[in-house]
């Protein structure tokens, strides 16, 4: 797989102690809570490690190049998106996840964008390879290319949790959040197949105003049922330091 180490812009908003080899380690709660529900969600939904071998709320974050979109907010940049990547195997990043929960404890590997969902036919070899007591967790936008019934099927394990990252529930917001143009089409299609795969997921909205999220989440409802909201939750941005002045892009 293409991964992007730690490099560039993104080394002012990354701890030097968070950064592991080509890697980083992310502690979800080191100031006592956040935005990001995932640990609260896992933990919920009876993800919680056997053994308490690892922390769900410590993730090693593993950086895949690529991305379709031009988000100017993403704190990655095009560092950590379009920069300078190395070839690792599956197992060399297995071997690498098991060196940082050995120092740091993690339980998560969590592979990251950019849009890690363009390497969706290959996230199955990686959790293949992880012991089942930790978990695998990824982020899907459902706008980065078609999904079929049988790749989503592949990664629905019972140690795994993902993230639909929603970024638009019209197309100027989708635009001014992602700078490209929203393809309903092709997001209703990739959501359908999501739900009927079964895949245990929880669904994300970034920076949109509220009112347009309450009406989007009464489609959702009507689409699917009220059950495809649970645990959804809000993103507001943050301000780093990599993406001052317009730096990200």
């Amino acid at each position: 797989m293409k991964v992007c180490p730690i490099q560039g812009r993104q080394l002012l908003d990354v701890r030097k102690e968070d950064i592991f080899e080509d890697f980083r380690i992310c502690d979800t709660y080191r100031g006592g809570g956040g935005y990001d529900m995932f640990p609260f969600i896992a933990c919920k939904r009876g993800l919680l490690p056997i053994w308490n071998r690892g922390s769900v709320a410590k993730q090693f974050v593993v950086q895949l190049y690529g991305c379709h979109l031009r988000c100017n907010y993403c704190y990655v940049t095009r560092d950590g998106i379009l920069g300078n990547y190395k070839e690792y195997s599956y197992s060399e990043l297995i071997e690498a996840f098991m060196r940082a929960h050995k120092e740091y404890d993690v339980g998560v590997f969590h592979l990251m964008g950019g849009a890690p969902a363009l390497y969706m036919d290959q996230w199955s070899h990686i959790i293949k390879l992880l012991h089942p007591y930790f978990i695998f967790h990824s982020d899907i936008l459902l706008t980065e290319q078609l999904y079929t019934m049988d790749i989503l099927r592949s990664i629905k394990y019972n140690n795994t949790l993902y993230a639909v990252n929603i970024k638009g529930v019209r197309d100027k917001d989708y635009e001014e959040n992602t700078g490209r143009k929203m393809n309903w089409k092709l997001f209703w299609t990739n959501m359908d197949i999501v739900v009927d795969s079964g895949i245990n997921f929880y669904i994300t909205f970034t920076n949109l105003d509220p009112d347009h999220i309450d009406e989007f989440k009464t489609k959702l409802v009507n689409r699917y049922n009220r059950r495809i909201l649970d645990e959804s939750f809000t993103i507001e941005l943050k301000q780093y330091d990599a993406t001052k002045d317009g730096a990200a892009w």
